[in-house]
């Protein structure tokens, strides 16, 4: 399962909720269905009856939720989906999830530190490092995630990443 949402709070009198999105285009989330809350140690279904957006913000109607009260009880929950439910990707393209906690070695096969966070910049993203090598000031490195530029090669099966121009980054 991976969360590809939160609900945030309750919204009105009615039962909505409002949620974040963590796909990339907000509104679809609701492709990816069905969506699962963890609640009483398991996954349960959410069945959206409506959903709109307002403003910025995306409101949620889950199917026999009728007033505020009876919506309190999911909120602060993650959303999930299931992961076969994700699209196949083409050739150099990755989802986030198996890009995080990959290790990153520059073209020498040194070791450099893990992925542990992608920043979207719109233009590319950008890959952060946490490094803890002494020889390396820097606690996080800053690497654009830009295949054959910067990117030399992805082994996803061995979680590794290299990288070129290493000095750059430093």
């Amino acid at each position: 399962m991976l969360i590809a949402g939160k609900i945030i709070k309750s919204y009105g009198i009615l039962g909505w909720l409002k949620i974040i999105s963590f796909t990339e285009k907000k509104e679809k989330i609701f492709e990816y269905s069905p969506l699962y809350i963890y609640i009483n140690k398991k996954y349960k279904v959410i069945e959206i009856e409506k959903w709109k957006k307002n403003k910025k913000k995306i409101l949620i109607k889950i199917l026999n939720i009728s007033n505020r009260t009876e919506s309190e009880k999911f909120v602060k929950k993650n959303i999930f989906i299931k992961n076969s439910s994700l699209p196949n990707l083409l050739n150099d393209e990755y989802y986030w999830k198996d890009i995080i906690k990959c290790k990153i070695f520059n073209k020498k096969n040194i070791y450099l530190g893990k992925v542990y966070k992608i920043i979207d910049t719109q233009t590319y993203d950008i890959l952060v490092i946490k490094t803890n090598k002494k020889k390396i000031k820097k606690k996080e490195i800053l690497i654009p995630f830009i295949l054959k530029k910067y990117i030399k090669n992805i082994d996803l099966y061995k979680k590794k990443i290299i990288i070129k121009n290493y000095s750059n980054f430093i």
